[in-house]
């Protein structure tokens, strides 16, 4: 009746799109965007997109076809969540925090940051379109954003807001540039490396709210 794939073999990527749905409704939501909310919800996003494809790889008689589907529906996935989703959070945190953004500076590298991104992904694509396993990565993973800019927000707590504001929007092009660089980056596959990051995230979160609330 539907075109496209509903089933078990992408769930976890549809969860992160949720997480990321909630996100971007916590910055556009009210007049005050709730930024601490939506870098949660950017990390709940990678948690599901480090868990996508191991779950999808659990489904038994995939297709060909089921595998490629998977491939892109993951990356056009990242867009949204890794790319698109850091954006918006950095509109919140300036809005929030009430400094004025120079076009001239910001357009330039969240473009830079954009192309980097999705060329990032494309080229992923074109050597991945297969089930069979890599070890390393070539240049720094989108889904790095949902570790990087988590990390970096919480200078807002120890920074003056215009250097914080500056550090933060520099971040966009280092990740830019590191996206694209021709190096290699180590995959881990293990199941402590998928705990070790789930608890992270959680730890990290309590953070940020600690933080918000003690504020």
């Amino acid at each position: 009746m539907f075109i496209g794939k509903y089933d078990k073999s992408v769930i976890v990527t549809y969860l992160g799109v949720l997480s990321t749905m909630i996100g971007i409704y916590l910055v556009f939501g009210s007049d005050t965007p709730h930024v601490t909310g939506a870098i949660i919800c950017l990390m709940v996003a990678g948690i599901c997109d480090m868990f996508d494809g191991k779950v999808a790889r659990m489904c038994k008689n995939r297709t060909e076809n089921d595998v490629n589907y998977g491939i892109q529906i993951d990356s056009l996935a990242d867009i949204v969540s890794f790319i698109l989703f850091p954006i918006i959070i950095l509109y919140g945190i300036y809005k929030n925090l009430d400094v004025g953004v120079c076009p001239f500076v910001a357009i330039p590298v969240l473009t830079l940051f954009t192309v980097a991104g999705i060329s990032r992904l494309a080229y992923f694509n074109i050597n991945t379109a297969s089930e069979k396993a890599i070890d390393y990565y070539t240049g720094l993973p989108v889904t790095s954003t949902a570790i990087i800019f988590p990390v970096i927000y919480l200078l807002r707590y120890v920074l003056k807001v215009k250097v914080f504001c500056t550090v933060y929007l520099a971040t966009f092009f280092v990740i830019a540039f590191l996206m694209v660089y021709n190096f290699k980056v180590k995959k881990f596959k293990t199941t402590s490396w998928y705990v070790t990051c789930s608890v992270l995230a959680v730890v990290m979160a309590a953070i940020l709210l600690l933080l918000r609330v003690m504020k």
